[in-house]
């Protein structure tokens, strides 16, 4: 359309500007009449009348008037227009207003019973403003209903504005032009799913519909939504959560569990939940388990905890999940009673952090049965962090700190230039000693690096029945026992999915997105089982190990039958024992390690003093080399464990479950909404690279969607009705459950990083050239080791004198040591001197 240059100019009126359009009836019979007036003021009759007849007589000189330039007529209003409906005729005036490029917005109206007797349509920059430089505009229609058929009649339009109209670029900018559909909304929500943010949303649309101008709203508009919706749910949150677990739970006939407590004043607490997948899956993986707090997962700061578990092709899958106000040993009892009750029998391990909370509430929840490990011990060694987090008491305050002045050598020193980790990791994290040899090897290299009195660390032997993996090498860990990382990797996958300023509803809604990931990557690689990976021996054991496992667990087995070729070699005869054959063997890939390997051949039952097959449930290369001395072709099936085999929960899970439900009329409408946007990219897809298909397709789709809106009866959507669509569930107009106080947990805030840590955090740092000694590597002149540099700490006056470069362990005098400040293990006044 044409630009404001091209509009007609008049002289501007004194009068509020507006224009009228009036329909009125025919008023044969009763006097029924509805008039929808679309004026932009309340200006009195006689001055619109005197304005419509002739300008001359009320306008002044203050300004000028614009007079819309439309070439097309069909698209303009004129007096006794006649609509069947009051929309239709509220859309006609919009779509001329949207193309000529002015705003609208529906005025007062006047009803008569239940009967709308006159409606506004007026320009969006009419009326006055209370500041002096307001724009009174102009444009505005009138019409009236009953013209003695039912019809809305045009009766009167002012065509004059008191501005330009928008540019044919700034068109797309109007109000008309922008509006957030329920496409919009929605795939706003859902790329928040993924954590894609509002801005993210709107450019991933953009690439969606080809450039910005054919997205329909601006970045502002959907991060208003968003908005708006944080703001609708409001207080309801915890309520429209607990209202979608009811909900599943009915269609999952009682299968979905769920569970939540409230203090006194009705705030939510903590809330526990199982879905029907991580139900059947604990079945068949639930032997041993890890979990772990994390964090910032929601705008309350509660505190998110995964039940983790290992699944037949070496993945974390969840088996149950609960949100909690505080890490405490209250809270975790619960969450633990909670999983007793929905699991029935408890896991063999669990696997944790070292927080104490969490130890006090596995022993007093499961059985003496159950072994709880530390995971994280390792990273303890390097940076000297998680241990300072396990006092209890006060007593145990300044004994830390001493421990942490001490560790300011360990951290800074031998983690970055010795090799006291290279050598303390052998006996550590080796999975083929024994307990003794591992005992000897820790103390030999404490008394080498001259940390045998180190208090930290011997806090640190003190614990290692929970986390070295020589006490528990013949113990079943599912795999979990050399991936310390498993419940740090799965928090990491979560907050993929969540942000910190979610609510309830929005984090179960990412939540469910993100376990529908992972069960799509279960059900994928279910799918690659199907094919038989390539053998890469002339063994039959390995085609047989082939037709058993999942492709992921194949291949692990595969290296040991492939290392069992070529690594392996057999140290003098075998010794025959009450018919069982005693072998000795030697592994070239471990430094030539003996082993020890029992084989009946009877019964085919096979044993090595590595432990493999009891640790993490296959066989050894030293069974394969042993089973293969003797020509034995297949695994013994007594050794195959169920929850490596191909679809392990369709054949193992003995857990009868009722059906879900999926006969509900909400998922009836978004199956239905899935299926006609599949249909519609199918149709798009056969004709888009034909431009007479395209063509074609776009006028049968226009045709359609004049068929649609003569059939359908669809009223305009509330936002109850678009956060129904989008959430499952209708927000209740009671509050029963009140949102939870906001949670301040150890992990909410930031922390600032020492310099051990940063000097160990995994990356490769170059080596430079120390001027004071000359050699290159990772420190400089200031830490030299050389130097004989010596620290002394003063954390107060005749309190505390810690010699940081000696080995031997700080001596503590108690007297006049008071308020020693162990938060962060910074006391106040620390004084460092330096001395030679």
């Amino acid at each position: 359309m044409a630009s404001s240059s091209s509009h007609g100019v008049l002289p501007h009126c004194g009068l509020n500007d507006s224009d009228l359009v009036e329909c009125l009836s025919d008023s044969t019979g009763d006097r029924n009449n509805v008039i929808l007036d679309t004026s932009c003021d309340s200006t009195a009759n006689n001055e619109v009348e005197e304005f419509i007849e002739g300008f001359d007589d009320s306008f002044s000189n203050s300004a000028q008037l614009w007079i819309p330039n439309l070439p097309d007529t069909n698209l303009k209003p004129y007096p006794g227009q006649r609509f069947s409906e009051l929309e239709d005729a509220c859309t006609f005036y919009t779509n001329y207003a949207t193309t000529v490029g002015f705003n609208v917005r529906r005025e007062t109206q006047r009803v008569r019973g239940s009967i709308v007797m006159h409606k506004y349509v007026v320009c969006s920059k009419s009326g006055t403003h209370d500041t002096s430089m307001s724009i009174i505009s102009d444009n505005s229609s009138e019409l009236s209903h009953n013209d003695g058929n039912g019809h809305f009649v045009i009766d009167r339009f002012i065509e004059v504005h008191n501005h330009p109209m928008v540019t044919e670029f700034g068109k797309q900018f109007l109000r008309a032009n922008r509006s957030m559909n329920v496409v919009h909304r929605k795939f706003v929500v859902d790329a928040a799913t993924t954590n894609l943010g509002s801005y993210r949303a709107h450019a991933l649309f953009k690439s969606l519909t080809g450039s910005y101008s054919e997205v329909g709203a601006t970045a502002k508009d959907f991060q208003n939504w968003m908005r708006d919706v944080k703001l609708f749910i409001g207080k309801r949150d915890v309520d429209m959560l607990i209202e979608k677990f009811k909900t599943k739970k009915e269609t999952s006939d009682g299968v979905f569990f769920y569970e939540y407590e409230t203090d006194s004043n009705g705030h939510l607490t903590r809330i526990f939940w199982a879905d029907v997948q991580g139900r059947q899956s604990y079945d068949v993986f639930g032997d041993v388990i890890s979990f772990d707090a994390t964090y910032r997962t929601n705008k309350y700061g509660m505190v998110f905890v995964p039940f983790i578990g290992v699944d037949n092709h070496w993945k974390s899958i969840t088996f149950a999940a609960c949100l909690l106000n505080h890490e405490d040993i209250t809270n975790f009892t619960w969450a633990c009673e909670m999983f007793l009750k929905v699991f029935q029998r408890p896991p063999w391990c669990l696997i944790t952090d070292q927080c104490p909370a969490m130890k006090v509430a596995i022993a007093e929840t499961f059985s003496d049965s159950v072994v709880h490990r530390y995971w994280n011990i390792v990273r303890v060694v390097f940076l000297g962090e998680e241990c300072y987090r396990i006092a209890e008491k006060p007593s145990n305050y300044v004994k830390m700190f001493v421990a942490f002045v001490s560790e300011l050598r360990l951290g800074l020193f031998f983690c970055a230039e010795s090799e006291f980790m290279k050598k303390l990791n052998k006996f550590v994290w080796s999975s083929h000693i024994s307990v003794a040899e591992f005992e000897e090897g820790w103390s030999s290299v404490l008394k080498e690096f001259e940390l045998s009195e180190h208090i930290w660390l011997n806090d640190l032997y003190e614990m290692r029945k929970s986390w070295i993996p020589a006490f528990f090498r013949d113990k079943p860990m599912g795999g979990l026992l050399r991936t310390t990382s498993r419940s740090e990797s799965s928090n990491f996958y979560f907050n993929h999915f969540v942000q910190k300023g979610d609510t309830l509803s929005e984090f179960y809604m990412c939540y469910e997105s993100a376990i529908d990931k992972q069960l799509y990557e279960g059900k994928r690689l279910d799918d690659g089982d199907s094919c038989v990976p390539q053998s890469v021996t002339e063994k039959e054991i390995e085609k047989d190990a082939a037709q058993l496992y999942t492709r992921s667990m194949f291949y692990k087995v595969q290296t040991e039958i492939k290392a069992s070729c070529y690594h392996i070699k057999l140290v003098g005869q075998p010794i025959v024992v009450d018919g069982i054959n005693k072998f000795v063997v030697k592994d070239k890939s471990l430094n030539d390690t003996l082993f020890e390997v029992d084989l009946c051949l009877s019964t085919n039952d096979v044993s090595c003093s590595c432990h493999l097959f009891t640790r993490v449930g296959y066989l050894c290369r030293h069974c394969f080399f042993c089973l293969g001395l003797w020509g034995i072709e297949e695994i013994p099936r007594q050794f195959l464990s169920n929850r490596w085999m191909k679809n392990a929960v369709a054949r193992f899970c003995t857990l009868k479950l009722g059906s879900t439900i999926q006969d509900s009329e909400g998922y009836k409408t978004r199956d239905t909404s899935k299926k006609v946007w599949n249909e519609f990219q199918g149709c798009l897809g056969d004709v888009c690279y034909n431009k007479d298909g395209l063509e074609f397709l776009l006028e049968e789709l226009k045709f359609l969607r004049i068929r649609v809106k003569q059939k359908v009866n669809n009223p305009c959507a509330t936002k109850d009705d678009i956060l129904q669509e989008i959430y499952g569930v209708r927000p209740s107009t009671s509050i029963i459950v009140h949102p939870p106080l906001q949670s301040n947990n150890k992990g909410c805030c930031k922390r600032i990083i020492g310099p051990a840590e940063r000097s160990c955090d995994g990356k490769d740092r170059p080596k430079r050239v120390c001027k004071h000694c000359n050699v290159k590597a990772f420190h400089d002149s200031r830490n030299c080791p050389m130097k004989g540099e010596q620290l002394q700490v003063n954390p107060l006056e005749n309190g505390l004198n810690v010699n940081v470069q000696g080995s031997a362990p700080p001596t503590l005098n108690v007297e006049n040591l008071v308020n020693v400040n162990v938060q962060g293990f910074v006391p106040p006044n620390l004084n460092v001197e330096k001395s030679v």
